[in-house]
């Protein structure tokens, strides 16, 4: 008996730090933040253009992994997702494409690129975009790039863990991964709603600085909470159905 529940305890441990993955990270990014702030002294700007690259680089990837995904999406009709789906494979090194995924990918697409494009392009627009390099020669800090990079690379290995290890995006259908696509999208309506238009509301009303960056805090805290709330879910369950 001892030692069933041991072997279970063994099994349910690693299980559950694997889960835990996607709260460290939005904890460690948001503790990240802060010290860009405190120590980095980035601007409302840098940390902007982190955030919004971090969720513009999480739709890429997970958008296009859809598009490997052959099961179904439960509770869509048509005849394209009632027979066996046909692939194609352009190149050979990536997964086959299923067309009837392709359709379904670019009507939800729509709605995340529409979010993102209007609220980038008033951060962007303060670079110099006209250039090569333009994040590099418009005087970004090597810090910030480094937390770009970092983002790329845990996302990267997000991909990796959830669609490819054991080429697991077989047994999936384009809503599960589209579901990791949504979830920094609701993530930041959250934020807009509950922490930007409250805490702006509260400085503006007091007549605070909002160049103190011990102003920006009152940002950065709370959305830490809601990152790590949201870092908590589950992508796979329920949480976040896509249909």
């Amino acid at each position: 008996m001892g030692t069933s529940s041991q072997t279970g305890g063994s099994k349910t441990i690693p299980g559950m730090l694997r889960e835990s993955r996607d709260f460290v990270f939005a904890c460690i990014l948001n503790s990240a933040l802060i010290l860009g702030v405190v120590v980095f002294e980035w601007s409302l700007l840098e940390i902007a253009v982190i955030y919004l690259i971090e969720i513009a680089i999480i739709n890429l990837l997970f958008f296009s992994v859809a598009l490997f995904t052959p099961q179904s999406v439960d509770d869509l009709d048509g005849d394209s997702w009632d027979e066996e789906p046909t692939s194609i494979q352009p190149i050979g090194l990536i997964p086959p494409v299923y067309p009837r995924n392709i359709n379904y990918v670019l009507r939800k697409a729509v709605i995340p690129a529409f979010i993102l494009t209007v609220i980038m392009t008033p951060f962007l627009s303060g670079y110099d975009l006209d250039s090569g390099l333009p994040l590099l020669d418009s005087g970004l800090p090597l810090s910030v790039g480094l937390a770009i990079a970092g983002t790329v690379f845990f996302q990267l290995s997000r991909v990796w863990r959830y669609f490819i290890v054991n080429r697991s995006y077989q047994d999936k259908s384009p809503a599960d991964a589209l579901a990791f696509a949504f979830r920094p999208v609701f993530e930041l309506f959250l934020i807009l709603v509950f922490v930007v238009a409250p805490v702006s509301f509260v400085i503006i009303g007091t007549g605070t600085d909002l160049d103190s960056r011990a102003v920006w805090l009152l940002y950065l805290v709370p959305m830490g909470a809601i990152r790590a709330w949201m870092g908590s879910l589950d992508p796979q369950t329920d949480d976040f159905s896509v249909k």
